[in-house]
């Protein structure tokens, strides 16, 4: 017979249960909890008290706590939630909605974590108790793309009388951070200087420290600027101890010795690393130890004191490895291969650092942490990729070392499709948290696979296919997972016609990568790209996009990227850009030196002797050999605005020939039937979600920013759908909110976009809207780098779909318009070289339609005049 503890039907039983929780739950053994919190929830014969409301809590932060945030909103929703109602303890029902907030951003879901942050921030009275929900609510906005909500909120907020000196900090604090992020670089110092006021002014040398020490990782990380920020770093020394601040200060210590390190000041980076070693010896600090000794090998390296760089090597094979964190295991592995290398061993460098290479790669597509659409490489991981592509040049290996370079490029890919908006749309909170769950499992599995030895390594990464198998499962069920392999280099060069070159570029830290691709020959060469020629490259974007044109800067960059000796054979050229040349168009640059800065009537140009196409990667050239064909209910779809002085809280100029253009485009559009106009305030976000997916072509004539931060941030401003509308519901059409309803556009044309900073549009944004909207379904893009005139924008387009409708390919009909406005309007590139058409280049239409269509005419004059003359003839 069974005791009363025994049988699960008996209050006996739900007392144990009980116990057993709070007992778990006391000794932060959240295991317990979960193994049992299931049943406690169903279990009927425990009453509806306070002590069961109580107890609901510590499960539903168990679950928080444990990454089950699906479990945990289940919990509060289902149970928690309602009891508290029902036993009327208002008090707890804010920290229940906290925490649901908090789960549901966690998930990615933040326009849902945004409501119930808003319902509880207007329901709060004072500012204090607002300020708790200060952090979460903002960074939702931020998230949704509503940065000038959230910079309202947070103005708002030093509007109030904020008696918490934490407080004040931490809202200076957050504007330089939003600020330093869109480069509003004296804005950003600003805030941070309000703050340095407020610390002198309570006295408080370790937060003046601090924010010291803040803004030396600032100006270097951002900058590169080691004066600032080694300034910053001696004024923090002065006040921080290794007996106070322990942990600040070991970091002080090595981040400045990795700032001497970069500007070969070596001696003093020697000793300040030696410190941090002895600290952390001292201390038993074995991850800052380790971090010490890599960064001093890296030094003797450096110096050729192979002895020395052998000895911390054998140093560190002492310790485990597991103490490393993924950035410095990386860093350990490139310093070991650079050893094998100095000492003659390229082949085992090679074979050390490849599968790092790849662990590096895959687990940044796969970082669901990724907040934003680009990827940020660390210095940890520029050394890696800087070594293996030289190791890789070096030992004719060319092909594996252009793989490389082009996976770089797909990394940006994969955050689309990892990023937590896109999948918060398309999957439930359970397929949500389970897909984190098994993301970080992949990466703690990485980390290991790092230092493991070969045997351990194919057991490892068995395991990491198994469980990225269940992972991808789960996107490909909403088909979200759309990676597809890179082919082999020798497979892309097949597909190259003998007339042309793929011109493939790729910045990697203070180089430029540049291959040239033919049906015969890869060659990689880079150049240095320091801060010096960067500001070169930037100037000249500058100069082009403004109307300041400098044929002979032009010319240099025709000369830096060797252009001069492209083979006499080569007629078209393929370009894969990255940043600064998205902004400058290779077709815009001088084949000879011109005779003056604005000679532009004389100057010859590339484009007058080649044919040019973009993509994004060589994945994107490779599946763009074919044509795309897929039915669509119609054939062009135009939107067009030219009056934008309704549009709440933007202040956008008219485009009178908006309408004028799209009207235009749609007659020269004889070839196709089925075409929809949608002008003025019929050109809504609801119209234009509803049929740009099922449209062939779709033209775009009313305003859109390109967001530098974050493609999926890119707007099209839309007219709203009804008076109540605001900018941030039906007037700004986020990149986004394309992925609800999946496009089947074979090419979409932006005319009128500009950068949402107010600065020119630059190559990141240039490439993140590319990729957002091919991620949506678009085959390919066409849009302007920068500002052009309103009348040169329509004539340009009107020519270009006139072409289209001849027959020509996408990107001859952008070269002949090009040449068009050329010859026959102003020859200063800034007007006739705005364009760019990225994607796809097949024609949208048979040319051979319309010489059958020529000859039917052509036929049918000649048998109209002849029965003309026929009638004559009888009449006489």
């Amino acid at each position: 017979m069974k005791s009363d503890y025994q049988n699960k039907r008996s209050g006996s039983y739900a007392l144990l249960l009980s116990n057993i929780i709070r007992s778990a739950y006391a000794l932060d053994n959240f295991s317990v909890v979960i193994k049992n919190y299931a049943e406690f929830v169903e279990n009927e014969y425990i009453p509806n008290s306070k002590t069961k409301q109580r107890l609901l809590g510590a499960i539903d932060y168990t679950l928080y706590a444990t990454g089950n945030y699906d479990k945990s909103l289940e919990v509060s929703r289902e149970y928690l939630e309602p009891l508290t109602i029902f036993l009327g303890i208002e008090s707890s029902l804010y920290s229940i909605k906290l925490t649901q907030g908090a789960s549901l951003f966690s998930l990615g879901k933040y326009q849902e974590s945004k409501k119930i942050y808003e319902v509880l921030y207007n329901q709060t009275l004072s500012f204090e108790n607002q300020y708790s929900l200060f952090t979460n609510l903002g960074i939702n906005y931020l998230k949704l793309g509503q940065s000038d909500k959230y910079i309202d909120f947070q103005l708002r907020a030093l509007e109030q009388d904020i008696s918490s000196y934490s407080s004040l900090l931490g809202i200076y604090r957050n504007l330089f951070i939003y600020y330093s992020s869109i480069n509003d670089v004296n804005t950003a110092l600003n805030y941070i200087n309000k703050a340095r006021e407020v610390a002198t002014e309570h006295q408080d040398p370790t937060e003046l420290a601090l924010i010291n020490s803040f803004l030396g990782s600032f100006y270097w990380n951002n900058y590169k600027d080691a004066e600032k920020a080694l300034a910053n770093f001696d004024a923090a020394s002065k006040v921080l101890s290794a007996e106070d601040n322990y942990d600040t200060y070991t970091d002080l210590l090595i981040e400045k010795g990795i700032i001497l390190n970069n500007i070969d000041s070596l001696s003093k980076a020697r000793e300040l690393f030696q410190s941090a070693k002895e600290l952390t010896l001292s201390r038993s600090d074995t991850p800052d130890y380790l971090d010490a000794v890599v960064n001093l090998t890296v030094i003797d390296l450096k110096q050729n004191r192979i002895k020395d760089a052998a000895k911390n090597l054998e140093d560190i094979q002492l310790y485990s490895l597991d103490n490393m964190d993924f950035e410095l295991s990386v860093k350990y592995q490139t310093v070991k291969s650079n050893y094998l290398r100095v000492t003659g061993n390229d082949r085992a460098a090679i074979d050390n650092l490849l599968p790092i290479i790849d662990q590096v790669i895959d687990r940044a597509k796969n970082n669901t942490d990724a907040q934003e659409g680009y990827w940020s490489v660390a210095d940890e991981y520029l050394d890696a990729f800087e070594l293996i592509v030289e190791l890789l040049i070096d030992n004719n290996r060319s092909p594996e070392a252009l793989t490389i370079l082009d996976r770089l490029k797909t990394i940006n890919d994969a955050t689309l499709y990892n990023s937590p908006l896109v999948k918060a749309s398309k999957l439930s909170e359970e397929e949500l948290a389970e897909e984190k769950r098994l993301n970080q499992r992949i990466q703690s599995l990485r980390k290991k696979y790092l230092n493991a030895n070969e045997e351990e390594r194919f057991q490892i990464n068995a395991e990491i296919d198994r469980i990225s198998a269940i992972r991808e499962q789960i996107l490909a069920d909403v088909n979200l997972d759309k990676e597809e392999p890179l082919p082999p280099i020798w497979s892309i060069q097949r597909s190259l016609d003998e007339d042309e070159l793929l011109l493939h570029f790729t910045e990697v830290g203070t180089k430029l990568y540049v291959s040239y691709l033919t049906s015969s020959q890869v060659r990689i060469k880079y150049y240095t790209f320091d801060k010096q020629r960067q500001a070169l490259f930037s100037q000249i974007g500058d100069n082009l996009a403004s109307g300041r044109t400098n044929l002979l800067e032009l010319y240099q960059l025709h000369e830096i990227l060797d252009l001069r000796n492209i083979p006499n054979q080569i007629k078209q050229i393929s370009v894969v850009p990255d940043n600064y040349l998205y902004r400058i168009p290779l077709e815009v640059l001088p084949t000879q030196k011109p005779d003056s800065p604005i000679s532009f009537g004389s100057t010859r140009y590339l484009i007058e002797d080649y044919h040019f196409r973009y993509f994004t990667s060589l994945k994107e050239f490779d599946s763009n050999q074919r044509s795309f064909s897929a039915y669509t209910d119609t054939d062009f779809s135009g939107f067009a605005i030219s009056n934008f002085q309704n549009f709440d809280g933007a202040n956008l100029p008219s485009l009178p020939y908006a309408t004028i253009e799209t009207n235009n485009i749609t007659n020269v559009l004889s070839s196709f039937n089925n075409k929809k106009v949608f002008m003025g305030d019929a050109a809504t976000k609801n119209i234009f979600k509803q049929k740009v997916g099922t449209s062939r072509l779709v033209h775009v004539a009313t305003h859109s920013e390109v967001s530098e931060q974050d493609p999926l941030f890119s707007t099209i401003y839309l007219r709203n759908s009804s008076d109540s509308d605001t900018l941030q519901s039906d007037q700004a059409l986020y990149a986004y909110e394309l992925f609800d309803t999946p496009l089947n556009s074979e090419f979409i044309m932006l005319n009128s976009c500009s950068s949402g900073s107010g600065s020119y549009i630059q190559g990141s944004g240039i490439m993140g809207i590319s990729r957002a909207l091919r991620y949506a379904g678009a085959k390919s893009l066409a849009l302007n780098l920068w500002s052009v005139n309103d009348k040169v924008a329509s004539e340009f387009a009107t020519d270009f779909y006139d072409l289209l409708n001849e027959g020509e390919t996408k990107s001859e009909a952008i070269r002949q318009a090009k040449l068009n406005q050329l010859k026959r309007a102003n020859a200063n590139p800034h007007f006739w070289g705005a364009y760019m058409m990225i994607g796809n280049p097949s024609p949208v239409t048979d040319k051979s339609t319309h010489a059958g269509l020529m000859f039917s005419l052509l036929a049918l004059t000649m048998l109209i005049t002849g029965f003309v003359t026929y009638k004559k003839e009888n009449a006489k």
